[in-house]
């Protein structure tokens, strides 16, 4: 998704396939922030700590959805999308309760954010729970 810089232009509101599309890719990073390991650990309710990839930690709201990063600060609380450090934090309390592994998809389909030559893009492959 293309933003562009500046406090004014990011609080423009975005269509709905862009919202769409910010969904789908903060979900993927999400879902590898989770498989990466141990980056993020239970504080107590719905706190959780997530490791930020600059060091310290981000502090994620599972109750109130909120996140204190930067993305979520600018861009995901003013168009009503999740960042990945909560995507991650919330994938993490569902497994820690004892459910059943999450399966993150959409109509049969999983969203993975892929990087070839530099470019991140998209990609969806089949729902092996799903598509059987």
């Amino acid at each position: 998704m293309a933003t562009t810089q500046g406090s004014a232009s990011l609080r423009e509101p975005i269509t709905q396939e862009d919202r769409w599309r910010a969904i789908k890719e903060r979900s993927s990073r999400g879902l590898l922030l989770y498989n990466s390991g141990p980056e993020f650990a239970h504080l107590e309710g719905g706190l959780w700590a997530v490791r930020a990839s600059e060091g310290g930690y981000w502090r994620v709201d599972l109750d109130a959805e909120t996140c204190t990063c930067e993305d979520f600060a600018h861009f995901g609380s003013v168009n009503d999308v999740c960042c990945k450090h909560l995507v991650a934090a919330a994938v993490a309390h569902s497994t820690r309760r004892g459910q059943r592994r999450p399966c993150a998809c959409i109509d049969g389909w999983v969203y993975i954010g892929v990087e070839e030559d530099g470019v991140e893009h998209t990609e969806a492959v089949p729902c092996r729970r799903c598509r059987g």
